[in-house]
């Protein structure tokens, strides 16, 4: 049912210039319900947060975003934390520090990816003003939020929105009649706007192409090149906000897949991949919610190029380098 919904949304933000009356209608009433929440929060937070998020309902590269960002930030030295509201988990709104990857059930795929990508400590909570004092205490000198562009309890002092280059900002109504969760207008005070592809969607956004790099079995005894399965066949299982193109990614490289996509963040369990031929290629995201069910040796994780580029990479370090109390940088 689940499936069917997020379907039908999607025809309808992305496919139709103008929706049923009924759905407008329930948009104004969006509008008129949220609008004293769709400024920036003016609250300083005790230490550089960067808050990477978007616009739109759905996937835009919010969390490849963070990943990059940690690892270029750890590598120069900063001491950095990551909170997320744990989506796909239980969310709880006491903060949690995600220990192992078998917390996925209680804290999310999500947040089992960032820390496995990262290395670094990841702290969850649908509460992240509450997140951010824990990794506070824990002795973090810069945190980065997934998503979290619309919490208004999280202070903040750099902003990064995300856009999907492919679908934009659909329709242009908000939810539900469009996949708008605050009006386009709140782009005036963001400080970086991302397009997530080879084309930026604006002129005043950056583009960042995400390259598919290679493939990793499941369970890590061997990889391969991008081209490692050109010419053959490959069913995709993903349960990501936009497996579509996912699945065009993939038949760009010369593979012929069978999509067999599940609702945003669902859990897998055994059954739903007992009667699928191999290879199975997956996001990384998914990955962490297949182990153990019986098929790591042909399962191959789809990997990704997530190099910034220095237009995207510079601003976030200026505002490191310029925050004034001067503790932002491990001596």
């Amino acid at each position: 049912m689940k499936g069917r919904i997020e379907r039908y949304a999607l025809k309808l933000w992305y496919d139709t210039a103008r929706p049923p009356w009924p759905w407008r209608m329930l948009s104004s009433l969006h509008r008129w319900l949220f609008r004293s929440r769709w400024h920036r929060p003016s609250l300083r937070p005790p230490v550089p947060v960067i808050v990477v998020g978007n616009l739109t309902a759905g996937g835009s590269g919010k969390t490849p975003m963070v990943i990059a960002l940690a690892r270029e930030l750890s590598a120069q030295g900063y001491r950095i934390a990551l909170i997320c509201r744990g989506a796909g988990g239980k969310g709880a709104a006491d903060p949690r520090r995600l220990v192992t990857a078998e917390e996925v059930d209680e804290l999310g795929d999500e947040a089992v990816l960032l820390a496995e990508q990262t290395g670094l400590p990841v702290w969850v909570s649908c509460r992240r003003d509450r997140a951010l004092m824990a990794a506070v205490d824990a002795g973090a000198e810069v945190i980065i939020s997934d998503d979290g562009l619309q919490h208004q309890a999280l202070p903040r002092s750099f902003e990064i929105c995300m856009v999907d280059g492919d679908r934009g900002f659909g329709n242009g109504f908000l939810l539900p009649a469009g996949p708008l969760r605050q009006s386009l207008d709140r782009l005036e005070t963001v400080d970086l706007l991302v397009t997530k592809g080879a084309v930026a969607c604006r002129p005043d956004s950056l583009a960042w192409s995400l390259p598919l790099s290679g493939f990793r079995r499941l369970d890590g005894q061997e990889q391969r090149p991008s081209d490692g399965f050109q010419g053959r066949q490959a069913v995709i299982l993903c349960a990501i906000a936009n497996p579509d193109r996912f699945a065009e990614e993939l038949r760009a490289l010369g593979i012929a897949v069978d999509l067999h996509a599940f609702p945003d963040h669902y859990r897998f369990a055994a059954s739903d991949l007992a009667n699928l031929p191999g290879p199975l290629l997956v996001t990384a995201k998914d990955a962490v919610k297949l182990r153990g069910l019986g098929r790591e040796a042909d399962t191959w994780v789809v990997e990704q190029g997530l190099r910034l580029p220095d237009d995207v990479l510079r601003p976030v370090l200026d505002h490191l380098e310029a925050w004034p109390d001067g503790h932002s940088r491990s001596s």
